[in-house]
């Protein structure tokens, strides 16, 4: 009895994680691959300066007078799954990153960079943000903007001190082990705001008219936290706490090569008409052709020396789509070959009690528009394709003069219809609805 308790007790103090960098075939035995059908694998290079992916915001922002646009002002914001920001290629879900026994606790860590003052400084790092009001917002190498980034799995804000969260419902390997896959780890939200100059740390230049973010620094990690393995210690600060970095890392959150700022004058939404509501209409009439036509107001207000462009450094308009209708018009064929859209489709297109074979087109100074997918910078190249447009067209009036401001408004048009291109699906009766947002950026 004394030697099967021994035997038990030294078992479990073996149980461990092991890092998976290989299929292996569909007997292997070895600890660090598995098999066919299990997930993918390979060598994966870790959490290291200039791993990361793309954190899914626009690929230019823009920072302009404080007076037009002040401090604390919310530049940019995204939600990125860990698939497309934990490394520079994004990971396939079913890509494994460890297994561990059934009975591990496995764990997922996460930190901003606090060994970095420009990437989550351990040490009052934050102290702009506070001042602002923005808990947890840190400087970046750009001198007046802060990032600050939210683990949406447990909705906790990134800090330079490590956080965890338990992993459940992991998959299992055909030997018993639980499965780390990119799926299982925490989607992210990044936020962009404008901040008041810190004398103090000035990487990059405020003078400069455009900057990409080139500082080889991650913003924040992704770690693991299981027996046999080397992690951080939780509730403690990332600074001079970092073992496992950066091979047994998954991911890697940052700015670098994926963002660049300018430093131009430029517009803003003020107001839009919140709601649409389209009159009904049957099947049969649609069918014949019949439609449903409503308004729609769009307010701005424009520095009085921007250029009026969708070239590089002009300020453009464009109506970007919610992800379910970008999702349902790609499965449909509605995107153009400069990826914007045709239609705007319903957010739950394709679900039970949502119409099909229908959308709605976007009509401005009488004339239908492409729609956004995302809000990354044509530069010129295919605006109106991509959906971007002049912010100031003819149609749009200028309703007055604020300390130099102009103040616009200009009225869109909205119309239900049968879809007319891409896939056909037959027109099914249901509700639509639908969102879009009116975004207006610097090129």
């Amino acid at each position: 009895m004394l030697a099967a308790f021994v035997f038990a007790t030294v078992q479990n103090a073996w149980a461990t994680c092991y890092k998976v960098t290989y299929v292996g075939a569909a007997t292997t035995t070895a600890n660090d691959a598995i098999r066919p059908g299990e997930g993918t694998a390979g060598a994966w290079a870790g959490g290291c300066d200039t791993c990361n992916g793309s954190l899914g915001l626009p690929s230019v922002i823009n920072v302009s007078d404080p007076s037009f646009q002040p401090y604390g002002s919310l530049i940019a914001s995204s939600v990125a799954p860990f698939t497309q920001y934990g490394a520079t290629a994004g990971f396939n879900p079913e890509y494994v990153f460890f297994r561990c026994e059934a009975r591990d606790a496995v764990y997922e860590m996460f930190s901003t960079n606090g060994d970095d003052v420009y990437s989550g400084w351990f040490q009052g790092g934050d102290s702009v943000g506070n001042t602002l009001g923005l808990r947890s917002a840190y400087r970046t190498a750009w001198t007046n903007v802060l990032l600050r980034l939210t683990h949406l799995a447990t909705g906790q804000l990134f800090t330079d001190v490590w956080q965890e969260r338990r992993l459940t419902g992991l998959d299992t390997d055909s030997r018993g082990y639980q499965l780390v896959k990119a799926k299982n780890l925490s989607a992210v939200r990044a936020e962009l705001f404008s901040a008041p100059k810190d004398p103090s740390y000035n990487y990059y230049s405020d003078t400069v008219s455009s900057q990409l973010y080139g500082y080889a620094q991650p913003a924040a990690y992704i770690a693991i936290k299981g027996p046999g393995l080397a992690y951080p210690t939780v509730g403690q600060t990332h600074y001079g706490n970092w073992s496992g970095w950066y091979g047994n890392w998954p991911g890697a959150l940052g700015l670098y090569n994926k963002v660049t700022l300018k430093r131009y004058p430029t517009c803003s939404v003020t107001s839009v008409t919140p709601y649409v509501v389209f009159p009904s209409i049957s099947v049969s009439e649609i069918n014949a052709g019949g439609r449903r036509e409503m308004p729609f107001q769009i307010n701005f207000r424009c520095q009085s020396n921007i250029v009026n462009s969708t070239s590089a450094n002009g300020t453009a308009i464009g109506i970007k789509v919610s992800s379910g209708a970008l999702a349902a018009s790609s499965s449909l064929g509605l995107v153009n070959a400069q990826g914007g859209l045709t239609y705007l489709l319903a957010d739950r297109y394709g679900q039970a009690g949502v119409a099909q074979g229908v959308g709605i087109r976007l009509l401005r100074g009488g004339a239908p528009i492409n729609l956004l997918a995302n809000e990354d910078s044509a530069n010129g190249s295919g605006a109106a394709g991509r959906g971007w447009y002049p912010v100031i067209s003819s149609a749009a009036n200028l309703t007055g003069t604020v300390n130099g401001i102009g103040q616009y408004t200009e009225t869109f048009r909205a119309r239900l219809e049968k879809l007319s291109t891409g896939t056909l699906p037959t027109v099914r009766p249901g509700r639509v609805e639908a969102t879009a947002q009116v975004v207006i950026r610097v090129q």
